[in-house]
């Protein structure tokens, strides 16, 4: 077995091209931290904990448990805690009528419907409190130590919390193991019986390639957002919280990500069936054996500003 211990160093808080309190920018297919400013404290996430209510939901539909046509109430219960009556973003779904699967994640997708959110939740669990219990335990399956979850919307619990590292963690799995639904988050409108709702995303206009994924405010916390974007054969993800306003919000995630675009490239450090070095053995016809590359290039996502300094890389066997 071949490790080669090399890695550029993440801009340091000081350095940050950011004024989020909480923020992360992370390679969407290696998980390389590119940036990261107190990463690791736990906040009330607001809407953009709706993504692991999606993925609750997602990891379901790929196993077979719900189809996209299957059909949730909206209990009293949802209607005025997240529908019409809450005075919060609603999918305006009339109490005690249905709404398919589908529409409910629209409904979460693009309008962040509080009540789409806690249909799903009463009708996968039972009850928000039961659904809620589910979320921790995927967030715990996945690899997300820290987030607790208290209700399928966001809205503020005291023990409802999140960090930034771990919205980011989220959404590289999301855009890993649900690609199909992954572009449910993409969807510029949804119509919906007398509405037409308009991606509450502002960057999804913006051409820089950003292709989702959730916005949230919450007064204890502020402005957050969680978007990725794509850029030829580069994805990154990028995650801001604690920001004072809407135009902040928008104004850092979009700086972030065309910052990490601009300063960041992939270098190739060998190729496919290099030798890149040779193993000491013993007991067999020859003294060493030479050590090859992956079957595939080996790269590594660096600052721009390395291009012309040598790397040191380190065998290990």
């Amino acid at each position: 077995m071949l490790c080669l211990p090399l890695r550029a160093e993440a801009a340091s808080s000081s350095e940050a091209p950011t004024r989020a309190p909480h923020a992360i920018l992370m390679d969407a297919d290696t998980g390389a931290i590119l940036l990261q400013r107190d990463a690791d404290t736990l906040v009330p996430p607001a809407s953009m904990s709706k993504l692991m209510t999606l993925a609750v939901a997602f990891k379901a539909i790929k196993a077979g448990q719900l189809k996209l046509d299957d059909e949730f109430l909206m209990s009293e219960h949802a209607w005025r805690t997240g529908g019409a009556p809450s005075g919060t973003s609603a999918m305006f779904v009339p109490v005690n009528t249905k709404a398919t699967l589908e529409e409910l994640i629209k409904g979460i997708t693009v309008q962040s419907g509080n009540d789409a959110a806690i249909a799903i939740a009463e009708g996968m669990a039972g009850s928000e409190a039961a659904f809620a219990k589910l979320m921790t335990g995927e967030a715990r399956r996945i690899g997300l130590p820290k987030s607790t979850f208290r209700n399928p919307t966001g809205l503020y619990d005291p023990g409802h919390l999140m960090t930034v590292r771990e919205l980011a963690l989220l959404a590289r799995y999301i855009i890993h193991e649900y690609p199909q639904q992954y572009a449910y988050f993409g969807l510029r409108e949804f119509p919906y019986r007398k509405h037409k709702f308009f991606n509450r995303n502002p960057l999804l206009s913006l051409a820089i390639g950003v292709d989702g994924l959730k916005t949230g405010y919450v007064k204890e916390s502020g402005y957050g957002m969680v978007a990725s974007a794509k850029q030829e054969n580069r994805r990154l993800i990028a995650v801001v919280a604690g920001l004072p306003s809407a135009a902040e919000r928008k104004d850092e995630t979009a700086r972030l990500l065309e910052w990490g675009f601009k300063s960041f490239s992939e270098f190739t450090l060998f190729d496919a069936g290099e030798v890149v070095g040779e193993a000491r053995v013993w007991g067999g016809e020859r003294f060493y054996v030479p050590l090859t590359g992956a079957a595939g290039p080996v790269t590594v996502l660096l600052p721009r500003a390395t291009a012309n300094q040598r790397l040191r890389a380190e065998i290990r066997y």
